[in-house]
C-alpha cells in the first residue's frame, strides 16, 4: 500500500468528514482520513450519556451539502447525530483509516512532506488537516479516596449503558449542559438524585418538540426557506453577546422565569450564578428546574472533601451515602491540540501557543507550512451553529488545496504580518463582549484572552472566507 498521499485529515468527527467530501467534490485524489477510534463521529460517538443532545435545532446542525429532512425533533439527541454522520459519510468510508491514533506530525524541509506518526505506523502527506476538538480529554477530579469507591463511578463521555441507575442514589458531579441534559433524563428513575455543583450554570427553555413521523421537506425552496429563517433568527442573538447591557436584560427576564419554576428561595439562590449571562456557556433544557424541584433530589453548592467505599464527604463536613457517582465535569480545557508534538524544524506548535493560540482564519498558522486547521483558534460559536464555520473552512480549504496541487507548489504558509494583524482585531474586539466580563471560563487563555470563540457575526466569517487571498500567504513554487 502506498503510504504517501496528497492530504492527511486527522479525525473523523463532522469536520473532518466535511473536509473529505469537499475534497472529494473537487476531485481532488491520493487522500485519507485517520481516525484513532474504531468508529466515526467525534463528540457524538462518545457522549451517550442519557439526553445528550444539541444545543443547536436539527435543521442548522447538518451540512448543506448533504441534508436531512428526517429529523425527529426540533433539537435532535446523540444517537440521531451520529447516524447522520455515519450516512453522510458513505460517499467517502472507504478512504478512513480506523485505530490509527496520531500521536506527532513533523515536516521535512528538505521534502517538503509531513510525517503523520500513528501508534501503528508512519505515513506521509504534502498537507495535513488536523480536525481535533481540544475537548475530547474527560476532566475527573482528583479527590481524595475516589479509588476507595465500591460503587460505580465514571464520566459522562465514558458511559457504560450497562449500568442500570433505577431506585439507586446516585452522586452527580458538575452542573454543565452534560450534568443538565444528564440530570433531566435520569431524575424520573432514581432513587436520590445528589447534585454537587461548583458554579450552576445559566439554563434557558429551548423549546423543543417533536415532529411527526411525516414531518419533511421535500421540496428543496421550502427547505433553503426554513434554514435560512433558522439562520438569521439565530444571528440577532449575536448582538447580546457583543453587547453586555442587552444581555443583562436577557439574563433580568430569565431571573424572572426561573422564579416562577422554583417556589423555593434556598434552592432559587443555588441555582443563580455569580456570573453574567453568556460570560461561560448557556445550557438549553426544557425541564432541568423543574427537575431539581423534585422530592429526590438534594442540591448542594459545598466542595467534596473525600470520597469512601460508599459517600461522599462534604467541606463542611457532613456527607451522603451514595451507589453510583457520575462525573459531569468536561474536559481539560488547554485548548491545545491533542497531538503529543506537531513540529517544523525548530517550531513546536504547542511552544508557538505558549504565547497565544493564534491561526489566520482559524486555519492557518505562521511557521508551520502545509499545515490546514479547523475550528481552530476563535472559531467556535456562542449563537449559531458550529457547523456553519466548518463548511466556511472546508469550502476555502479545499478550492486552495487544489490550486496548490495543480500549480505544483512546495510550500504554502500564511505570512506573519496577516496573521498577527487579523489577531489584534480578535482581541480588540473581544474585550468589549460578554465571555470577558467577570467570569473564567474555557474560552479564556491564562492570560484572560479569549481564544476560543468568534466575537462577530458569523455572516462577517462568511465574508472572509468567500474566497482565498493569495497575498496573505508565502507560497514557494
Amino acid at each position: 500500500m502506498n503510504d504517501h498521499f496528497n492530504v492527511i485529515i486527522v479525525g473523523a468527527g463532522i469536520s473532518g468528514i466535511s473536509m473529505a467530501l469537499e475534497l472529494n467534490e473537487k476531485k481532488v485524489d491520493k487522500w485519507i482520513i485517520l481516525e484513532k477510534e474504531s468508529e466515526m463521529g467525534g463528540t457524538w460517538r462518545d457522549n451517550i450519556y442519557p439526553g445528550s443532545a444539541c444545543d443547536v435545532p436539527s435543521i442548522l446542525y447538518q451540512l448543506k451539502k448533504a441534508p436531512s429532512t428526517t429529523w425527529s425533533k426540533k433539537y435532535a439527541n446523540q444517537n440521531e447525530i451520529l447516524s447522520y454522520i455515519k450516512n453522510t459519510a458513505k460517499p467517502i468510508e472507504h478512504n478512513i483509516y480506523f485505530n490509527e491514533a496520531v500521536e506527532r506530525l513533523e515536516f521535512n524541509e528538505n521534502t517538503n512532506m509531513w510525517s503523520v506518526f500513528t501508534t501503528t505506523k508512519k505515513w506521509s502527506a504534502k498537507y495535513v488537516v488536523v480536525s481535533m476538538s481540544p475537548l475530547s480529554n474527560p476532566h475527573i477530579p482528583n479527590f481524595k479516596g475516589a479509588d476507595l469507591f465500591k460503587g460505580n463511578q465514571f464520566h459522562t463521555a465514558q458511559w457504560d449503558k450497562k449500568i442500570n441507575l433505577s431506585n439507586q442514589r446516585v452522586a452527580v458531579i458538575g452542573s454543565g449542559a452534560s450534568a443538565v441534559q444528564c440530570i433531566e433524563s435520569i431524575q424520573p428513575i432514581v432513587k436520590e438524585l445528589h447534585l454537587i455543583q461548583r458554579n450552576p450554570s445559566w439554563v434557558m427553555s429551548k423549546n423543543n418538540k417533536e415532529y411527526n413521523k411525516t414531518h419533511s421537506l421535500p421540496n428543496p425552496i421550502a427547505f433553503k426557506y426554513l434554514y435560512l429563517l433558522n439562520y438569521f433568527l439565530h444571528e440577532l442573538k449575536v448582538i447580546f453577546f457583543i453587547n453586555p447591557i442587552l444581555m443583562k436584560l436577557l439574563e433580568f427576564n430569565l431571573k424572572r422565569n426561573i422564579k416562577k419554576i422554583i417556589k423555593n428561595r434556598s434552592l432559587f439562590n443555588k441555582l443563580i450564578p455569580n456570573y453574567p449571562l453568556g460570560c461561560k456557556r448557556i445550557v438549553l433544557s426544557d425541564n432541568y428546574y423543574q427537575a431539581v424541584s423534585q422530592p429526590n433530589v438534594n442540591l448542594y453548592n459545598t466542595e467534596i472533601e473525600s470520597i469512601s467505599a460508599d459517600s461522599l464527604t462534604f467541606s463542611n463536613g457532613s456527607c451522603v451515602e451514595v451507589d453510583t457517582i457520575i462525573y459531569a465535569t468536561g474536559f481539560n480545557h488547554s485548548q491545545f491540540i491533542p497531538i503529543n508534538i506537531i513540529s517544523s524544524g525548530k517550531n513546536n506548535l504547542k511552544n508557538e501557543w505558549e504565547k497565544q493560540r493564534s491561526a489566520y482564519l482559524g486555519m492557518f498558522v505562521n511557521k508551520f507550512p502545509n499545515l490546514f486547521l479547523l475550528v481552530g483558534p476563535n472559531t467556535g460559536l456562542g449563537h449559531q451553529s458550529l457547523l456553519f464555520m466548518i463548511e466556511r473552512q472546508t469550502r476555502l480549504l479545499a478550492k486552495l488545496i487544489k490550486m496548490l496541487l495543480n500549480q505544483h507548489v512546495k510550500t504554502v504558509e500564511v505570512k506573519k504580518d496577516i496573521q498577527h494583524n487579523y489577531q489584534q482585531q480578535l482581541n480588540k474586539r473581544s474585550n468589549g463582549t460578554v465571555w470577558q466580563r467577570g467570569c473564567r471560563s474555557w474560552y479564556l487563555d491564562e492570560h484572560g484572552r479569549n481564544v476560543a470563540l468568534w466575537p462577530f457575526s458569523s455572516l462577517y466569517y462568511w465574508w472572509i472566507t468567500k474566497k482565498y487571498n493569495k497575498n496573505d500567504f508565502e507560497i514557494k513554487y
